[in-house]
């Protein structure tokens, strides 16, 4: 049957442009035989389907029981077998948007230099989507391919991500210790205190607060040690998504997150592991509060403006395109960036490009004319002459200081 005439084919067809949900159709073998979008699957690698595939099988699935996988940086991945023996990827999406610094970081040591752009800007551009979203069209797919309803109880979530931030052993050690230590209920003020510190992104008290609390214990909800330790969990990332809100952070943003760390909660088994999730959990709300933060203090025009240069900076930046982007004319964006940044649209840009190019620099083997691609500077000269003006000194003298 040629694609044309494949009924699951013209089904993915609609679903991507319903969705923008990025599918592709493999082989038993890994093999890519139809992708969305329609683009060259060269830096799409076979041993990416191969491990997903593999997971796949180890988990047991089989036509009416998807898998979605979270990976690296913090994306899903959907898997189906289809009846003829094909399969079915679905994603990357993510639960919430990523750095350019965490795409690149992931991408740093899996991607080829040649479809380092390509495969960054399919990163950064996937839907958002919250897992109940994702095991929907997983089912939707099923149906598809099978006929047979799907619920999504029959869809398996596997978290594959490290904990992050990392813990060391001795503050893993560390927490361990005082969760075992505790005499007495913990005491409201250090709730309080916790609360405070997320709600004004401060790390440094919160990391103090979190490794070295007030003397007291959770109350007792179970007897069993690990349910008694999911109970504290939710109980907290509770306290925390409140926090984060009131500290600036978007409520939807806050609410999804939120959401990640529980069903990354739901599926362990071990109540240390439980307690260093909760660590880097408050941590890492913490520092998108501080982000967030940051950012206050300018226009949402320019808020705007700065949101879409951060997404595209890997792309041609045109004032034309931005004004459009933000809805204004261009002498009105050019103002209004320049009285409340103090530089110019295209400094910023350069600026942001310089920085990002000292980024993988220092974090990977990329040639300066690959950075300079990537980057999309005109040429390697020109990339030179930008980054000793930022910096004074050459890209080259910059990375041997390491």
């Amino acid at each position: 049957m040629s694609p044309a005439q494949d009924p699951f084919i013209a089904f993915c067809d609609q679903l991507y442009e319903a969705s923008r949900l990025p599918l592709a159709i493999s082989d038993a073998e890994g093999r890519y035989l139809s992708f969305w979008p329609e683009l060259s699957t060269d830096f799409i690698f076979r041993r990416v389907a191969q491990l997903v595939l593999q997971d796949f099988a180890l988990q047991h699935r089989d036509e009416t029981h998807p898998l979605i996988l979270y990976n690296e940086p913090g994306f899903f991945t959907g898997i189906l077998r289809l009846p003829d023996g094909r399969y079915c990827l679905a994603g990357p999406a993510g639960p919430l948007p990523h750095s350019r610094e965490e795409v690149l970081a992931f991408c740093a040591g899996a991607v080829a230099p040649a479809y380092l752009k390509a495969y960054c800007s399919l990163l950064m551009n996937v839907p958002m989507l919250s897992l109940p979203q994702m095991k929907a069209l997983l089912c939707l797919l099923a149906q598809a391919a099978t006929g047979q309803v799907v619920s999504p109880a029959d869809v398996l979530f596997c978290d594959n991500t490290n904990l992050r931030p990392a813990t060391t052993p001795a503050l893993s050690q560390q927490l361990f210790e005082n969760r075992e230590d505790m005499e007495g209920h913990v005491p409201g003020d250090f709730e309080t205190a916790i609360c405070d510190a997320i709600a004004r992104g401060d790390e440094q008290e919160l990391a103090r607060r979190m490794v070295f609390p007030t003397q007291g214990r959770n109350g007792r909800m179970s007897d069993n040690p690990l349910h008694q330790t999911r109970y504290t969990f939710i109980g907290f990332i509770t306290l925390v998504t409140r926090a984060a809100v009131r500290g600036g952070l978007p409520a939807e943003t806050a609410f999804s997150l939120s959401d990640v760390y529980c069903q990354r909660m739901d599926v362990m088994t071990n109540p240390d592991r439980i307690a260093r999730l909760l660590y880097a959990s408050a941590m890492d709300f913490c520092h998108r509060v501080k982000e967030a933060r940051a950012d206050a203090g300018n226009s949402p025009l320019v808020r705007q403006c700065l949101a879409y240069i951060a997404v595209h900076l890997h792309e041609t930046l045109r004032l034309d395109d931005l004004a459009v982007q933000c809805g204004v004319s261009t002498r009105t964006l050019t103002s209004r960036f320049r009285q409340e940044t103090g530089t110019t649209i295209a400094e910023y840009i350069q600026a942001e490009r310089v920085r990002e190019a000292c980024y993988l620099l220092r974090h990977t083997k990329y040639s300066l004319s690959d950075i300079a691609f990537f980057l999309n500077f005109s040429t390697q000269s020109y990339f030179i002459q930008a980054f000793r003006r930022h910096m004074g000194c050459t890209p080259y003298q910059y990375r041997r200081r390491g």
